[in-house]
């Protein structure tokens, strides 16, 4: 009698290894709210329901990768702990690393909605960061797209010059000016991704249309 309830454990055992072994591995992303600084992309990894994987990048408001060149040390050591954190807790529900609160917040955000992907939702509320291919002349459209629902509620336009700066109210070319205030005015009432560009500044229309659908897309808003 014992041998065969010994027998049974031991098979219960080998095929609950195999399942646990052949538990589905699959990968979501999550992209946190965006400010003035930038945004953190989050890349879950999941066995099964559980953590196993965290991948976090931060980007600045030209949508570029903060890197080992980034000067604050603090930054660097939450981007090394915080993953252990998310894993270890196997949740979002983790502490912020101090001195890197920003960053752990948008951090703890991405990872969440990441989460929440897995969990079958698609689509978030936010305001997200959407940037354009750099053009010849080294522009790019910068976009913070705020969506409630299906609904675009604010954006806000900037154009970053090849040195990384914005243009600013000192710019010359006065359709860029009208163009900046209109075509965010266009996306907001028509409430679509697909507007008019402005004549006069053509160019910039196109960049400002690409980043917006950028931000939607990680908004997983349905366009």
């Amino acid at each position: 009698m014992k041998k065969g309830l010994i027998l049974i454990l031991a098979v219960a055992v080998i095929f609950g290894v195999g399942f646990t072994a052949m538990a589905e591995t699959r990968e979501f992303t999550g992209y946190s709210d965006a400010n003035e600084h930038g945004y953190v992309e989050a890349v879950v990894t999941l066995n099964g329901d559980s953590i196993t994987g965290i991948e976090l990048t931060e980007y600045t408001e030209l949508g570029e990768a903060k890197g080992e060149g980034y000067p604050l040390d603090e930054w660097h050591e939450a981007m090394e702990v915080l993953p252990e954190r998310f894993i270890n807790a196997d949740s979002a529900d983790i502490d912020t690393y101090t001195g890197a609160t920003g960053t752990s917040e948008k951090a703890i955000q991405a990872v969440e909605r990441a989460l929440d992907k897995a969990e079958g939702i698609e689509q978030f509320d936010g305001t997200f960061l959407g940037v354009s291919e750099v053009s010849e002349r080294g522009n790019r459209g910068i976009a913070w797209v705020t969506v409630e629902g299906n609904d675009i509620v604010n954006v806000r336009l900037e154009e970053a010059q090849d040195d990384g700066e914005f243009k600013d109210e000192d710019y010359g070319w006065i359709h860029y000016h009208f163009a900046q205030n209109l075509v965010a005015e266009a996306f907001e009432i028509l409430d679509r991704p697909d507007v008019d560009t402005y004549s006069g500044a053509t160019g910039s229309s196109e960049r400002w249309i690409e980043a917006v659908n950028n931000a939607l897309d990680k908004a997983g808003w349905d366009k």
